[in-house]
């Protein structure tokens, strides 16, 4: 009798000392718990808790889908068959907060009386971590076998392992297919570079479980053996102890077509750039010909001018001179005869007196004209830098068009300060107001009787200078305008223009002169170039 009591004493102890939340219950109701089961449960005072049913103390549907109810009732009716069940549940505490338990219910026999006893242990903690590793292991799952990138598990010998975009890939009808083949049953024989597929794919084997991981480039082969271009990136991976190869696998056969395509394109592109460079030399040595061309039409302009000029004393010095010479003839006739008078030859001595002087001045005309002629040429073939008084070199350039302006009735005024010494090259604005005078006389009065032109001078700066040409021509449209100094424009290409002119004349403007040069015209209304130009020196 003392051991029973013992053994009910030492029951008791354990009942009511467990760290377990433990309780008793008979006809579906509690009647009897531990300190633990009520801090467990959150409730304070025993009372409370007896009375209440394992289902007041769950929620209302199992994490499995099922009711607490109906799947609470199977467990108690296997525990009353077999005596002892073990499982997991999800309870609720008396605040409505969820825990997860380790349940142990035991059929008893109490006071003779057919009772369960409850063993509830809280693994929420280790519960919520295994939920948790097999949400991770289906999410991991799920983006492997849902990749639109073909991805495999390789572990040295053999595929063990593929997601459907592999499959597909591949063009196979299962993962069953695949399992079991090695790289080189799904690749070429060879590589794009040659090299046997079979020795490139030791190679990288060796490289990724040795490096860690390795990208490359592979051709493939289908099912089928349609090759195709793919992108790989290998990696080694532990899995449960052992190295595996992780791959993942992308098909570029799209980019490489493109690249190939670039490639072809950019070999096209350098031999037609090739094409085009050997055109834009011939093009350049064909601009540099025609500007020197127009260089000597200008100077061709030149020359006719002073041709003409000179025309006029060398053709009076000619009379003179045949004069001269047929009275000397006279008066020696005269004498060999004897019949020459004193009169006779003072008449003869006062004409030649004045015929020489006539022939001199003519002579002295001419020099000064060939001198003028002859510097102004070798300007405009120089590059040489000079000290020249500006107004007196203009009028100089002006004269030498003599010849054009007065066929064309054209006047051309002057006005520019009186002794301006500059140093600057005066070939180029020879070239410049040439250029200007030729171009308003072949388009500016072509259907006019007379034309007027007015070049002025204007200092704005120590070594700067205002050069305005202006002539009362028949102007330029608005649709011309804005391209009179692009090379080869010209209106006037069927009467032997070449439409380098203003172009020459807007270079040398802007880069050997180092200035600017800008366009006013109005159709009916002639034209207006505004130009400035620099000097290396304005001596003052």
């Amino acid at each position: 009798m003392n051991d029973v009591t013992s053994q009910e004493s030492g029951f008791e102890k354990v009942f009511r000392n467990s760290k377990d939340g433990l309780a008793l219950f008979k006809e579906g109701v509690f009647f009897d718990c531990n300190q633990s089961m009520l801090d467990l449960v959150g409730i304070e005072n025993e009372e409370d808790f007896f009375g209440l049913t394992p289902f007041d103390l769950s929620p209302e549907y199992q994490l499995d889908g099922r009711t607490s109810l109906e799947k609470g009732t199977e467990k108690i009716e296997q525990c009353l068959r077999e005596g002892s069940v073990r499982f997991e549940w999800l309870h609720k505490r008396f605040n409505g907060d969820l825990f997860w338990c380790e349940v142990i219910i035991t059929k008893l026999m109490l006071n003779g009386e057919e009772v369960i006893h409850c063993n509830w242990r809280d693994i929420s903690e280790k519960k919520n971590l295994a939920l948790e590793l097999a949400q991770q292991k289906e999410t991991f799952e799920t983006l492997f076998n849902e990749s639109m990138d073909g991805l495999s598990v390789f572990d040295g010998q053999k595929y063990i392992d593929c997601n459907k975009a592999f499959v597909r890939m591949f063009g196979f009808n299962s993962k069953e297919e695949v399992i079991g083949l090695h790289p080189k049953d799904i690749s070429p024989e060879f590589q794009a570079d040659g090299r046997p597929s079979k020795d490139a794919a030791k190679e990288i084997i060796f490289d990724s479980l040795h490096k860690g991981g390795v990208r490359f480039e592979w051709v493939h082969s289908k099912k089928d053996g349609t090759e195709f271009w793919t992108e790989v990136i290998v990696t080694k991976v532990t899995l449960q102890g052992a190295d595996l190869i992780y791959a993942v696998i992308r098909d570029i056969s799209e980019k490489k077509e493109l690249e190939l395509q670039i490639k072809e394109r950019n070999l096209e592109l350098k031999e037609s750039n090739v094409v085009l460079e050997n055109m834009i030399e011939s093009l350049q040595q064909a601009q540099e010909k025609l500007v020197e061309s127009e260089k000597m039409a200008s100077l061709g302009s030149l020359v006719a001018g002073v041709a003409h000029e000179i025309n006029t004393p060398i053709g009076v010095g000619l009379v003179g001179i045949s004069q001269l010479m047929d009275e000397s003839a006279a008066i020696r006739k005269r004498y060999e005869l004897g019949q020459l008078t004193e009169t006779d030859f003072e008449d003869f001595l006062n004409n030649s007196n004045e015929l020489s002087g006539i022939v001199n001045k003519n002579l002295e005309r001419t020099a000064q004209l060939v001198k003028g002629f002859k510097q102004i040429a070798v300007d405009q073939t120089s590059e040489d830098e000079r000290q020249i008084d500006l107004k007196a070199y203009i009028e100089e350039v002006v004269f030498s068009l003599g010849s054009l302006t007065r066929k064309s009735n054209v006047q051309v005024a002057v006005d520019c300060p009186d002794r301006v010494q500059v140093v600057t090259n005066p070939g180029l604005l020879s070239q410049v107001l040439t250029n200007m005078i030729v171009n308003s006389i072949n388009h500016g009065f072509v259907d006019h009787t007379s034309g007027n032109i007015v070049i002025s001078v204007n200092e704005c700066g120590d070594k700067t200078f205002n050069l305005r040409y202006k002539d009362d021509g028949k102007g330029i449209s608005a649709e011309n305008l804005p391209k009179i100094f692009d090379p080869f424009f010209t209106t006037n290409r069927g009467k032997g223009g070449t439409g380098l002119g203003l172009n020459v004349t807007y270079n040398i403007i802007t880069n050997a002169l180092g200035g600017s040069i800008k366009c006013y015209s109005k159709l009916g209304e002639g034209v207006e170039f505004d130009m400035r130009i620099k000097v290396k020196q304005h001596i003052k």
